[in-house]
């Protein structure tokens, strides 16, 4: 497993890093806060379209052919923007690496679920989420260093080239070896010639079942605080006058957050519950979020980024393991597609919604919304988990 992870960290690294330099380059072009909302958000247009079928594919076939085809076309989206940095070939290129990013996650986490039986599954998951920490520590870093000493098409660049060495290590990793006998992804699917339509109806309708449902909320809650935070931080950064290598240290502060309590979660398991550590660490993000407005140099952005990864980093692992869980038996991928449409739909939503409101209510407005609603949602499931 870890030779996987250490490939799904290099993925996310350069898909991280193709992100943050999109989302420069839009700013750099001159396009508006909406504007750039628009071309961010193709990243999730075709994965909330295709990401249920994807994970019943994923069920049939299995997990290498998915994750190489993922690289595959996020590398080409990276090469479009190194050819030709041109605002529409930045949305087409983005949405070419959300496909892409779509199938090579579905294969990453049904192998975390998968690898070593149940006994492994939340020390994978664990595992899994550290990778997005560091690749997220590390390529809005790398990033925002090669724009200022070079420019955006090497950035563009760097994350072409590594993400064709990611292609080549998953073409010869051996899947067979690892995976578990019984597992989903390599047994057949009777359901083969059932109506396209009723399948995917069947994935909406995991919905029905209460916890599955609440899990699948709080995970789109953890992640969003990501993608929100990935979308603002550009824009707060540009009004204080950051420059390209500060935004993308800010944003690995965020990361290093959700390391460092990665690293530390075995030991905070052995003294209270997950629902205690995710309900602290929410309310700490939630705070961090609100403040975030106020930060008007690096110093303290950093102290904040910080503190508002704590929250993704406690819950990403323990609800992604819930959810393989409480998944019905043989669809553990249709439940990951399922997240992933959700999820894609919210970052769809985001971008094009926050860029409007950005533009009427500035940058601020959008922290202390996130916040807001976060504590709302957080409030209503962590009441409906007790009752």
């Amino acid at each position: 497993m870890r030779g996987l992870v250490a490939l799904a960290a290099a993925h996310y690294t350069a898909v991280i890093g193709f992100r943050v330099d999109v989302a420069l380059a839009a700013v750099a072009a001159g396009l508006s806060p909406a504007s750039i909302g628009l071309v961010l958000s193709t990243f999730a247009l075709v994965p909330m379209l295709l990401a249920v079928r994807g994970g019943q594919l994923l069920d049939r076939i299995g997990v290498r052919t998915p994750m190489i085809a993922g690289s595959a076309l996020a590398a080409a989206g990276a090469a479009l923007c190194a050819a030709l940095p041109h605002p529409a070939v930045l949305a087409l290129a983005t949405g070419l690496a959300g496909l892409g990013t779509m199938g090579f996650h579905l294969g990453m986490q049904h192998c975390a679920g998968e690898f070593g039986g149940p006994a492994r599954r939340t020390a994978n998951f664990n595992l899994l989420t550290m990778s997005f920490s560091i690749s997220g520590l590390l390529g809005p870093t790398i990033t925002g260093l090669v724009i200022d000493h070079a420019g955006h098409r090497p950035a563009f660049g760097l994350s072409m080239a590594l993400l064709l060495v990611v292609l080549i290590g998953v073409r010869r990793f051996d899947f067979d070896r690892h995976l578990s006998p019984a597992a989903p992804a390599r047994a057949p699917d009777e359901a083969t010639e059932a109506d396209a339509g009723s399948r995917a109806a069947a994935a909406f309708a995991l919905l029905g079942a209460p916890h599955l449902r609440r899990l699948l909320i709080a995970s789109l809650l953890a992640s969003a605080s990501w993608d929100v935070y990935q979308f603002v931080l550009p824009l707060h950064a540009g009004t204080i006058g950051l420059s390209a290598t500060s935004v993308g240290v800010a944003i690995a502060a965020f990361s290093a957050g959700s390391l460092s309590v990665r690293l530390l979660l075995p030991t905070l398991l052995a003294h209270a519950r997950p629902a205690r550590w995710m309900q602290t660490a929410l309310a700490v993000c939630v705070l961090a979020y609100a403040a975030a407005p106020l930060a008007g140099t690096l110093g303290p952005l950093l102290v904040l980024s910080f503190l508002i990864g704590t929250g993704p980093g406690i819950a990403q692992p323990l609800l992604m393991a819930a959810l393989h869980h409480a998944s019905p038996p043989g669809r553990a991928g249709e439940a990951a597609g399922l997240r992933m449409t959700l999820l894609a739909a919210t970052q769809l939503a985001l971008p094009i919604g926050l860029g409007l409101i950005a533009g009427v209510l500035g940058t601020a407005a959008l922290f202390w919304l996130y916040a807001g609603v976060a504590a709302s949602i957080g409030i209503a499931l962590a009441r409906a988990e007790r009752r």
